[in-house]
């Protein structure tokens, strides 16, 4: 065995702190910094499946969706290996860090990323693909450069429809029917203002059930299964189901807000379309408005960022709404028992969608501020600190439950600002 001074462990420990420092700086830029002693103290990067290569024949109206997508997954294996420098320059956490506070994060982060490829490819007439088994990502050795998907000349994802441009109405062999949805948006009028952004985000719901629906239509073209009755058995039935709890939520928020509940039930039920037509949908605020005045239009437009707060969106910029700015959890928890590390994962992610969510509210408001100086505390802060509460009392539950130990001042992490 090889015995050092003290001298020379404290140049070693210089070095490794250094070329942590030093790669924090080029993985942010999308660089892998090689080790001098063949990889010694450098840094493991995330290792994920590649997806570029994985499609094929994507309509050329979905090229530029497709395309931004891509980048998206690239950006988030960066952050992520960032976060990987960062740990292993100064580690922190217990045994499952890494994998509740960096891999965990950047899989569902991927798994969205995902869920918008196959939406803008089967949106452009294309067969959704299913890329799920994408999502989740290991660890190479430290010092290896992760595999990314790269620009556009890496690889023609467009192949095999070269000639139809992405046209969704010239069916051809083998298209899907779509949904026939009544739409709901130019049924409305007179909303108050207070129940805007709820309706806005049940509108959204409606045209996301149809595109989860098509999606199936899709994959009923490519692999039929069961008998006749089939698609409306496990397809339109389960549609109307989905849209009559939100035109209800729709009704809901109008009749709170002081504003006369409409008749929607009879929107709820949908038929099909010949193969190869788009569905209607509701579209976003710029296409009806929803409120007495002005447009809506989209809420936030803000990118996904600040890798390691819990998915907080967007940086606030002139003229940007207001962003939520709550306290990161992941790398404040103790050693998570492996036994409970599904249940603190999927409370992570619901501590992602409240802060999601609260920033959607943000943005309405910034387009259509309503109430006191005190609302936005009342009616967006507040309560996202009683729903913070409960999940981080789960989490420590879980944790506690396994172990014993259950790490009650998490709830310290609760209270969120807004900046």
């Amino acid at each position: 065995m090889v015995r050092r001074t003290q001298n020379q462990r404290k140049q070693a420990a210089l070095k490794v702190g250094g070329v942590g420092i030093l790669a924090v700086a080029l993985l942010g830029a999308g660089l892998t910094l090689a080790s001098a002693d063949d990889g010694a103290g450098a840094a493991q990067t995330a290792n994920c499946p590649t997806v570029r290569d994985k499609l094929s024949g994507v309509p050329a109206a979905a090229v530029a969706g497709v395309e931004q997508e891509l980048a998206n997954l690239d950006k988030q294996i960066e952050e992520a290996n960032a976060r990987l420098a960062a740990q292993a320059a100064n580690p922190q956490g217990g045994a499952n860090f890494v994998q509740l506070a960096i891999l965990g994060p950047l899989a569902s982060k991927r798994t969205a990323a995902l869920d918008r490829i196959g939406i803008n490819i089967n949106r452009a007439g294309g067969q959704r693909p299913d890329l799920a088994s994408l999502a989740n990502c290991g660890l190479n050795a430290a010092g290896t450069r992760s595999a990314l998907n790269g620009g556009a000349g890496n690889g023609d994802i467009t192949a095999g429809n070269a000639n139809n441009g992405g046209n969704t109405g010239n069916a051809g062999a083998g298209a899907a029917q779509t949904a026939n949805c009544p739409t709901v948006r130019d049924k409305l009028s007179g909303v108050p203002a207070a129940a805007v952004a709820g309706v806005e985000q049940e509108l959204a719901n409606l045209d996301k059930q149809i595109e989860e629906a098509n999606a199936r239509l899709a994959a009923q073209a490519a692999n039929p299964q069961g008998g006749a009755n089939f698609i409306q058995n496990a397809i339109l039935g389960p549609l109307a189901s989905k849209r009559t709890a939100a035109l209800d939520r729709i009704g809901i928020n109008i009749n709170r807000a002081g504003g006369q509940r409409p008749n929607l039930a009879s929107l709820a039920t949908c038929g099909l379309n010949a193969a190869g037509a788009p569905s209607a949908v509701n579209g976003n605020g710029g296409n009806g408005n929803t409120g007495n005045n002005g447009n809506n239009g989209n809420a936030g437009n803000g990118n996904a960022g600040n890798a390691g707060n819990n998915g907080n969106n967007g940086n606030a910029g002139a003229g940007v709404a207001q962003r939520v700015n709550c306290p990161s959890v992941a790398d404040r928890l103790p050693a998570v028992p492996a036994q409970a590390a599904a249940e603190v994962q999927r409370e992570l992610a619901n501590l992602d969608n409240q802060i999601a969510d609260a920033n959607a509210r943000l943005a309405q408001l910034a387009v259509r501020p309503e109430g006191g100086p005190n609302f936005v505390q009342n009616t967006v802060v507040g309560p996202l600190k009683d729903r913070r509460v409960a999940a981080l009392n789960r989490i420590a539950t879980a944790i506690g439950r396994v172990d014993g130990n259950r790490p009650a001042e998490l709830v310290n992490l609760a209270p969120c600002s807004v900046s």
